[in-house]
């Protein structure tokens, strides 16, 4: 943390009296929002992977954005609904400052009670409308079916993680997801944690776990975007099965030795750190 020190005077000769004027920061009132149900859906199903509470910030550049961690500090998400995705917004008042990256507000979300109500809806590309009124704490979605009103979370001391620069060398393209999230849920029958390897000799990658009596090696069918030398890292099962039922499509997994594990598509990216194995 940066120290400030006061300074000493330089003058004997008493100085007049200055009045500073901050600029009056006008805060967003109401914030409205129409968007696809299964878009907004896609988005609340990654978040629910990892926590039951986010911060969603909303901005006039980036649209939707929310960067959570999990409690226990393993696992990392960064997603979002781009500006462009969405049906309409506006926002009052119209003199709201527009901070850093066209910042406009943060909505403090239940995540898991946003999900149900979505899945109770049952209804598939249908537009939803979301008025968040910020003075009464509230929102109101409008949905062909009804309105459901909802408490805004009060986002104080909600953390805002930093998503870290990593230098992982191998990095292979999925454009199966179906396959790819069948072979890992056969390893929750054997073990707790799995193995992403890379052979450089058979320039493949291999999940592996290992249990009492149970062993498993099974191949990704994978395109290798990028590769050096051989890597192995481990991974905690119950958070990558989490992770790859949200997965919508093809993606990108990237990984090193003993590194965190980056699965990336579209606008989000999720991270997932290793669990070192100790030598025998």
């Amino acid at each position: 943390m940066e120290q400030t020190t006061e300074m000493e005077s330089v003058s004997q000769s008493p100085e007049p009296e200055t009045v500073s004027i901050e600029p009056q920061i006008v805060t967003c009132e109401r914030l409205e929002i129409s968007l696809n149900v299964d878009v907004l859906k896609q988005f609340v199903n990654e978040l629910a992977t990892l926590v039951d509470e986010a911060k969603v910030v909303f901005s006039v550049t980036d649209g939707l954005r929310a960067r959570v961690v999990d409690p226990a500090h393993i696992a990392m998400i960064e997603t979002g609904i781009a500006l462009e995705v969405l049906e309409s917004f506006d926002w009052t008042p119209k003199t709201v400052s527009v901070r850093e990256e066209g910042y406009i507000a943060e909505i403090g979300i239940d995540v898991d009670k946003m999900l149900s109500y979505l899945k109770s809806l049952r209804l598939k590309d249908t537009v939803l409308k979301f008025s968040v009124d910020f003075e009464k704490r509230r929102m109101t979605i409008d949905a062909p079916t009804g309105q459901r009103v909802m408490p805004l979370i009060d986002t104080t001391g909600m953390p805002d993680p930093k998503v870290p620069t990593l230098d992982l060398p191998t990095e292979i393209a999925v454009h199966d997801q179906k396959a790819f999230r069948a072979q890992v849920r056969q390893a929750e029958e054997i073990s707790d944690h799995i193995a992403i390897r890379y052979d450089s000799e058979r320039n493949a990658v291999f999940l592996e776990c290992e249990g009492d009596m149970d062993k498993m090696q099974s191949q990704v069918d994978a395109e290798i975007v990028g590769a050096g030398t051989s890597v192995r890292s481990l991974f905690p099962l119950t958070y990558l099965v989490n992770m790859v039922k949200t997965i919508p499509g093809p993606f990108h997994l990237v990984f090193g030795n003993d590194y965190p594990l980056k699965i990336e598509y579209g606008r989000t990216v999720y991270l997932l750190a290793p669990r070192i194995e100790s030598p025998d």
